[in-house]
């Protein structure tokens, strides 16, 4: 009769710790969105007051300076609380009080045809200006919202969209306006719909998913003091808000007489806004007006009357 060999014990054991390491190896492979996992789309740069970040697994942590934001992540900003995340391609995104954003899908490895950076915009408003992604492809940039989707062309650009939820201004003389997307094109253009904006253009899209250009500037933006001051770098730092000059240089080329004493009024509402909200919850180590303030000014602030 034939003898069976039994296979060493040492050999057995080298033979299973070989396929858990193939094993773990692979599974980037397998499952690529693991290994992305792992990576942030952006960080926290200036926070203040209460928000918070939930994954896509479904865990709600709070976001404080510096910490990470990853693709999948819901971000919330509670009453008087705002945050500026400013993403791996150097494009920043600041959400102003009550907001409830997400970063759907964020990719930045350097491939202009892989890389894409889509968020949406549930409730609430927002500032943005483009990152890398958006300056090599134009088409893989686009801020989802309940009626339209915003593309974006290289630009600083802002919006805000009412349900019955815009009477937070009412303090400074902002009546609520009638429900719908409000945006604005600071530098380069926007396309929202099936409209295309340029500089110092405002736009309204209606619950019906309508968009039209609007005549003057609505105030709901142009007279809120979070969004004017939500892009401009913390004390003793190089500001990223490339647009802020050439805002500054639009405004003291295109003012007019009424226009400059409209625009002293408003910085005043502003200083009024900023100092009743100043140092609450700044986790930045500095107060508010320094973490959050920018120089740019609406050219005016008429109201107008939505149909």
């Amino acid at each position: 009769m034939m003898k069976t060999r039994k296979t060493p014990i040492a050999l057995q054991r080298l033979f299973r710790l070989s396929l858990i390491a193939l094993t773990l190896a692979l599974l980037p492979v397998s499952f690529p969105g693991m290994a992305r996992a792992a990576q942030p789309a952006g960080k926290v740069d200036a926070v203040a007051g209460q928000v918070t970040g939930a994954g896509a697994d479904g865990a709600i942590r709070t976001l404080a300076k510096d910490g990470p934001v990853f693709s999948g992540d819901i971000i919330s900003t509670g009453p008087n609380s705002r945050v500026r995340i400013v993403f791996s391609d150097e494009g920043i995104i600041f959400l102003r009080p009550s907001t409830r954003f997400v970063i759907d899908s964020y990719k930045h490895t350097g491939n202009t045809q892989q890389d894409e950076s889509t968020f949406s915009l549930v409730k609430g408003g927002f500032r943005s200006v483009t990152g890398a992604i958006g300056q090599a492809n134009k088409d893989k940039v686009r801020i989802e919202t309940p009626v339209a989707t915003i593309g974006i062309r290289g630009t600083d650009h802002e919006g805000r969209f009412c349900a019955g939820d815009c009477l937070d201004l009412t303090n400074i003389g902002v009546s609520a306006p009638p429900d719908g997307l409000y945006t604005a094109t600071n530098v380069g253009q926007t396309v929202v719909g099936t409209q295309q904006f340029g500089p110092g253009q405002y736009g309204f899209t209606t619950p019906a998913r309508v968009t039209v250009r609007l005549p003057e500037p609505p105030p709901i933006l142009t007279m809120d003091p979070s969004l004017r001051g939500g892009l401009a770098p913390q004390k003793g730092t190089e500001s990223k808000d490339k647009s802020a000059p050439a805002s500054e240089k639009q405004g003291d080329q295109g003012e007019k007489p009424e226009q400059k004493q409209a625009g002293g009024q408003e910085k005043q509402s502003e200083k009024t806004g900023q100092s009743g909200q100043a140092g609450q919850g700044e986790q930045s180590g500095q107060g508010a007006k320094e973490g959050f303030e920018i120089p740019a000014q609406p050219p005016t602030t008429r109201a107008v009357q939505c149909q």
